[in-house]
């Protein structure tokens, strides 16, 4: 898993941040500011799970 966790990561991060950008254009009056707060959240969301996963192995 881990060999295929690394090479999916980023492109997946990537993917997500693209569909969140559509879906709050949709339905926001500035969507580059909701989108940018969302690829923030998504960022840091990634980043915890990451880190979690790594503490996993770890042991």
């Amino acid at each position: 898993m881990t060999a295929t966790w690394n090479v999916l990561k980023y492109p997946m991060l990537t993917l997500l941040v693209v569909i969140e950008f559509f879906i709050i254009a949709s339905f926001s009056t500035a969507p580059i500011e909701h989108s940018l707060l969302m690829w923030l959240m998504t960022g840091i969301a990634f980043a915890m799970y990451d880190e979690s996963l790594k503490e996993v192995e770890g042991e």
